[in-house]
């Protein structure tokens, strides 16, 4: 996480009702996600780590932290997750879920990927999580995914797939992502910046990855901050009629979230 402030621990606390334990990886950031992320692991199964490199090698940070989740128990699922995702599993809690899929012989689980985005139907809630009940109408091209770990599992960019050196069986429909990926515009000016920061401390990475932070980053540069907002957060990610969107309108769609001290 960095700079997660408004949702790190609505997410934290959904996952610790989820799984068994969590690892969180904290990057430099300075808007007051540490001291949440600490004060969490006081009361959850939760530890947090410092992550101090500015460059985005998102694949082998989270290769690490799968190899670190799973202490050498080749028995153990990992489930990679960042911090504006919700994930879930119609059938029910998703550790339960992927034991027994495991069992049946899969080593590794498909979640489809939901984009909620803003509306002016939004609820009046300070938790993005509650307020954005709209999300688009079809999966994201690429989804997610949980697997079981084994000795040089190596997670993809973007967590969307695993090289495994045993591949094993591959679930589908077990598990679901909810994805907030622009909850303010607020939040959009510090994560472009972020992003853009971080591949620019990663020169290895081919410039086609993260294109639309780099992208984004450059209009903000080169135009400022006003027509980032009328002519990206405006026009594609904030909506005033979610249901005349076009091709596919918006669904109302709340996130099946809950914070962990609430029942179900």
């Amino acid at each position: 996480m960095r700079d997660e402030a408004d949702v790190a621990a609505a997410t934290v606390r959904h996952m610790a009702g989820e799984v068994d334990r969590l690892v969180v990886a904290d990057n430099r950031s300075i808007d007051g996600t540490r001291d949440i992320l600490r004060a969490l692991a006081d009361e959850l199964p939760l530890t947090v780590l410092d992550d101090l490199d500015p460059a985005y090698d998102q694949a082998a940070k989270m290769s690490a932290l799968a190899e670190k989740a799973a202490d050498g128990d080749a028995s153990v699922w990992v489930v990679p997750f960042d911090a504006d995702e919700v994930w879930y599993s119609p059938l029910g809690r998703i550790g339960d879920v992927l034991a027994h899929a495991g069992e049946l012989g899969a080593c590794r689980a498909y979640a489809a990927l939901w984009d909620h985005y803003r509306t002016a139907f939004d609820i009046d809630d300070p938790d993005p999580f509650r307020a954005m009940v709209y999300r688009w109408g079809e999966p994201a091209q690429l989804p997610k995914m949980a697997f079981r770990w084994q000795p040089g599992a190596r997670i993809a960019q973007g967590n969307h797939n695993v090289d495994l050196i045993s591949p094993g069986g591959a679930a589908t429909g077990l598990l679901h992502v909810r994805h907030f990926p622009w909850r303010s515009f607020e939040q959009m000016v510090r994560k472009v910046t972020n992003g853009d920061e971080a591949y620019q401390a990663a020169p290895e990475l081919p410039e086609d990855m993260g294109a639309h932070w780099r992208g984004y980053a450059r209009i903000l540069r080169d135009y400022g901050s006003d027509v980032l907002r009328t002519e990206v957060y405006e026009k594609f990610f904030h909506f005033l009629s979610p249901i005349t969107v076009r091709p596919v309108p918006m669904a109302f769609d709340p996130a099946p979230y809950r914070r962990r001290w609430e029942q179900p």
